[in-house]
């Protein structure tokens, strides 16, 4: 084992499968502080007008409409170890998901739901069914359009002003017992720009995420979050997407849970 796979520990595997999960075309999955919780559980008006400007700034329902499949190819980094990953995921409407991570000197951390099982399989663990908050977070994952369904996703969202660096912030959660999440809004552009929360670690207790997007780029008719960088417990990853295929020919058995 070389030392690429010695500074990745289990605890480490466990996070990079918390904090690293990536939803298509809503790059921003993680976050930082843990707010007070919400006394009204609703969208405000400005809290929804911000979400549909992001919507639209994405594409829109009309660029999202005839997409059915897509293979999305990224970069994951650690500059601090020096290790570069390789992820790789496969979707197909309405739920399915495959994803593949390639880690040097560890070999493949695999996660897929065929629609009604989720499953992971990892040198650590071996293969094993995901229940409980693994699948939750696996599911979250599997809607393409995620970002344009933010009224949706949360249960509260209420504007809280500009941050020093001109962002509109909006405080969300979405549903009782969990932890809120906060927004960054650039005005201009309707795009999401940051994001903090906080993840339930397990043993490690509840840790703060941030992620922050240092560019978006037009592929074909959709906006993405092509690089990302993302802070948890003192490390830092950089995460950029590489390629976007969408209606690529996918292989129903990638969703399935291996023997």
């Amino acid at each position: 084992m070389d030392l690429a796979a010695k500074l990745i520990s289990p605890n480490k595997l466990s996070l990079m499968r918390k904090t690293f999960r990536i939803p298509v075309f809503c790059f921003l999955s993680v976050a930082l502080v843990l707010l007070g919780s919400m006394a009204v559980a609703e969208i405000e008006p400005a809290a929804k007008r911000i979400f549909d400007s992001h919507a639209r700034a994405l594409g829109g329902e009309e660029a999202y409409a005839d997409i059915e499949t897509a293979l999305i190819g990224m970069t994951m980094e650690m500059p601090a170890i020096g290790m570069s990953m390789q992820r790789e995921v496969s979707f197909k409407q309405p739920n399915k998901i495959y994803v593949v991570m390639d880690i040097p000197g560890m070999g493949q951390m695999k996660r897929g739901f065929d629609g009604e099982k989720g499953w992971s399989m990892d040198p650590i663990q071996g293969s094993r069914e995901l229940l409980g908050s693994e699948l939750e977070k696996l599911l979250s994952e599997t809607d393409f359009k995620e970002g344009l369904k933010l009224s949706e996703k949360y249960t509260s969202a209420k504007v809280k002003g500009m941050s020093i660096d001109g962002l509109t912030i909006v405080e969300c959660i979405t549903g009782q017992g969990s932890h809120p999440e906060t927004l960054y809004f650039e005005e201009e552009t309707g795009l999401m720009q940051k994001m903090e929360t906080i993840e339930d670690m397990g043993e490690q207790g509840i840790v703060p995420v941030s992620a922050k997007v240092n560019s978006y780029e037009k592929m074909g008719d959709l906006c993405m979050p092509v690089h990302v960088e993302a802070q948890m417990m003192g490390m830092s990853m950089v995460m950029k997407i590489t390629s976007f295929e969408p209606n690529v020919p996918v292989d129903e058995t990638l969703f399935k849970m291996p023997d």
